[in-house]
């Protein structure tokens, strides 16, 4: 029986992307699910996207497409990462689409395709320096030349990855949408058309309306995070998921006693204290030993020790906690509520990889809307 979860809610998932549509103007959305979904399982929200009629569904790795198709799904998928030579096979056989970032990959695809008589759709990505993904914009009208001739390769979309939308105070999405804006028209002036052109991530969406074009790449907002706080706000988002277990035993500590490992933590008089099943395995950060808080019965416990791989402990002093009691690390109880944002700062990190950390041996459970 699951004792630790993440329940995930569709309600506030399908809040988030009517948010994000009304923001970025109803053009086409490609929904990140990349990494189980930032940590929201795959699979769930593919379904929940697909039913509210997003475009496409956005991917890492190819082996995240394949998990999605597998299951069922027969819409549109993108890759983003770029593949290697010998995946091509995999985009044939399940139709899956991919950004093309180098003439590497686009050989040895075009090959592939001719040799099988099939055609492969993908996305010109066009590198407008992030220097990542894609291709120098110097090299993109001679990608399309190539291909001109080629039956067995379509690309439909041009592409490209904004690297600071989430700072607009330094001055060079601008400077990336210009750069990607040349290539377009240079492109269209020879011809070349496409029916998805996609520049705005979460944070494009939220601050660069002209990186909307036709379609729009939204990720973590989805789920109901930003970069900060305040850029949730701003797109009026709802967090979706809360990360919860159980009180498994209740201990007392006399004065002088350590707790955990390492003697991290020294009770400087009698008190009590709550273990949690739920640790570095799960996702909970070993360095935040001693400092982070969790919520049982409402109220703030602080943690004490340090964070093993399957258990943490709590300072429930002068409390009725007992055994069995909800324990809530991500989320609300009550009239309190644990932020992704605080567990990030908390641990040198970003909400991505807070969600996105959550392991596998957490069971998400995904709550249906009324």
């Amino acid at each position: 029986m699951a004792i630790t979860i993440a329940e995930i809610s569709e309600k506030d998932i399908c809040h988030n992307l009517q948010m994000i549509r009304n923001q970025s103007n109803n053009v086409a959305i490609l929904a990140m699910v990349k990494a189980d979904g930032y940590g929201h399982s795959i699979l769930d929200v593919s379904r929940i996207f697909r039913k509210e009629k997003v475009e496409y569904l956005g991917v890492a790795l190819i082996s995240e497409g394949l998990k999605i198709r597998q299951a069922g799904d027969n819409g549109k998928i993108l890759v983003m990462v770029s593949p290697e030579p010998s995946d091509a096979d995999y985009f044939i056989d399940f139709n899956i689409e991919t950004a093309f970032s180098s003439f590497d990959i686009l050989t040895a695809f075009e090959k592939r395709a001719r040799e099988r008589e099939v055609v492969i759709y993908g996305h010109l990505y066009i590198d407008t320096g992030m220097h990542r993904d894609g291709l120098s914009p110097q090299e993109a009208m001679a990608f399309m030349d190539f291909i001109k001739d080629k039956p067995n390769i379509k690309i439909v979309g041009l592409m490209t990855h904004l690297a600071t939308a989430d700072m607009p105070e330094i001055d060079f999405v601008d400077k990336q949408l210009e750069c990607f804006e040349s290539v377009r028209i240079e492109l269209e002036n020879a011809g070349y058309k496409f029916k998805y052109i996609h520049a705005a991530n979460s944070s494009g969406v939220a601050n660069y309306p002209k990186s909307y074009y036709s379609m729009v790449r939204p990720g973590i907002s989805l789920y109901g995070y930003m970069p900060s706080e305040a850029m949730a706000k701003k797109l009026n988002l709802h967090p979706s998921l809360t990360w919860k277990s159980k009180v498994m035993l209740v201990k007392d500590v006399p004065k002088g006693g350590f707790i955990g490992y390492s003697k991290s933590y020294v009770a400087e008089n009698d008190m009590k204290i709550a273990v949690v099943p739920v640790g570095y395995a799960d996702g909970l950060q070993r360095n935040l030993k001693n400092r982070f808080q969790c919520l049982i019965n409402g109220k703030r416990c602080n943690s004490v020790g340090t964070v093993c791989m399957d258990e943490f402990m709590a300072d429930i002093t002068n409390t009725n906690i007992k055994q069995g009691d909800e324990v809530v690390l991500l989320g609300k109880q009550g009239d309190e509520e644990i932020t992704v944002y605080e567990l990030a700062q908390l641990s040198y990190s970003i909400p991505y990889e807070r969600t996105s950390a959550i392991s596998g041996r957490v069971k998400r459970i995904i709550v249906k809307q009324a």
